[in-house]
């Protein structure tokens, strides 16, 4: 009894199999023929429906060829931001994907990026954020014994009034430089020619926007050597400990 049930088994099993393969097998053969649909109007420079076709077959599978040909037919389009995207992911697929990496980097020269990194304002980059509350404290406290001199002294001491204003100014400069200190701790730099913004915090994780070098990030939180981080849009996401410039570092 025990045989003829499991007989039985897979006779069903095989015949799931033999249902479920020619749609398989089909589905991934109109895959190939959109793909060389696609490379097609590449070669005949109908880019618009390159696009198209590389798009139809991302959106049903994942691939580092598609989507570096996908990235070169944004290119060709002057759509330099996105097509640096997919040069980012067509990399993170495949690392041994020179071309991709060659034509990222070439995606941030076209897209012009500034290298040159913001610093903390004067005078916040002239010291350390501790030496700056050092100097507040000890203005603070000599402006407040000058002021009440006369209650604690017998008699007033030369160059009273020098010594209130460089106190009063000392604290004020220090007040200041503080507040410029707390408020680049909480912003980061992409440090990075690209950098994709990704959803959790793990290098496998997708992304699903592109940074460039230079845009500006507030910092959430940190995990995992990943900083969880906001874009001047609104949107979060995660990026690896390398891949960001701390301003509050200057």
């Amino acid at each position: 009894m025990n045989s003829s049930k499991s007989t039985r088994i897979r006779l069903i099993l095989g015949s799931l199999l033999c249902l479920f393969l020619p749609s398989l097998s089909a589905q991934e053969s109109s895959l190939e023929e959109t793909f060389m649909r696609g490379n097609i109007a590449y070669g005949n420079a109908d880019y618009s429906m390159a696009e198209s076709a590389y798009r139809e077959v991302l959106r049903a599978a994942q691939s580092s060829e598609v989507h570096y040909n996908l990235g070169n037919t944004l290119a060709r389009q002057d759509i330099w931001s996105e097509a640096a995207f997919h040069y980012l992911r067509a990399y993170a697929m495949d690392p041994n994907a020179s071309a991709a990496q060659a034509n990222l980097l070439l995606s941030a020269e076209r897209l012009n990026l500034d290298t040159a990194y913001p610093t903390l304002g004067t005078p916040a980059n002239m010291l350390p954020e501790r030496i700056w509350v050092i100097i507040a404290a000890v203005a603070f406290w000599i402006a407040i014994l000058i002021f009440f001199q006369r209650d604690i002294l017998s008699r007033e001491f030369p160059l009273r009034k020098t010594l209130t204003i460089l106190a009063v100014l000392g604290f004020l400069t220090s007040s200041l430089a503080t507040i410029q200190h707390n408020l680049f701790d909480e912003w980061t730099i992409v440090s990075k020619p690209m950098a994709s913004l990704r959803v959790a915090p793990a290098e496998q994780s997708p992304g699903e926007s592109v940074l460039v070098e230079g845009d500006p990030v507030r910092i959430l939180a940190r995990q995992n050597g990943f900083y969880h981080v906001m874009t001047t849009n609104g949107d979060e996401g995660f990026l690896l400990s390398q891949e960001v410039y701390i301003l509050g570092n200057d």
